[in-house]
């Protein structure tokens, strides 16, 4: 599924911010964008100390480039992955992994609580209160809520299935 993915990454000074998302996304950020690299220069030139290798206020430098689509292996079913889980596995772990194998499967990248209590009641694992994992894994930072009952896995979280070899 080629979803025509780009990043955005602004330099300035010693800070970089990157935005990655499907390209139309991105394009229509850009007038906020450039908005916010307006604002950078503008307090830039304010600053007591200015960068050494100039005295002329340095402009955020903006590069949008195409990346890859994601490559990582994607089953078919949550069962797929469910059933690989070792035992060490806590159940925060594994309604990360319910949660994040939800938001690969939405075109907007998100989760909700439903889905992954529902999802988890597919393999026959009922947990009592789903919202309770979901918040601690916010709390671990490998969750960021979106907006009201929804959710994103992040990086962090990407990494810490990962580390623990669940995807």
């Amino acid at each position: 599924m080629e979803d025509n993915r780009v990043r955005l990454r602004i330099t300035w000074n010693a800070c970089e911010v990157d935005i990655e998302g499907p390209q139309q996304f991105i394009e229509s950020c850009s007038d906020t964008v450039k908005a916010l690299a307006d604002i950078l220069v503008v307090l830039g030139s304010g600053q007591a100390e200015k960068p050494p290798s100039t005295s002329e206020p340095s402009h955020p430098k903006m590069a949008m480039v195409k990346t890859s689509p994601v490559t990582r292996h994607t089953p078919s079913s949550f069962g797929d992955w469910y059933y690989k889980v070792p035992k060490t596995a806590t159940k925060t772990d594994i309604v990360l992994l319910a949660s994040y194998f939800i938001q690969l499967q939405n075109t907007l990248g998100i989760f909700t609580t439903g889905e992954v209590n529902k999802l988890l009641r597919e393999v026959d694992l009922e947990l009592k209160n789903v919202a309770h994992f979901i918040k601690l894994n916010q709390d671990y930072r490998k969750v960021v809520k979106i907006r009201q009952g929804q959710f994103k896995v992040n990086e962090e979280g990407i990494r810490h299935l990962q580390d623990l070899e669940l995807i």
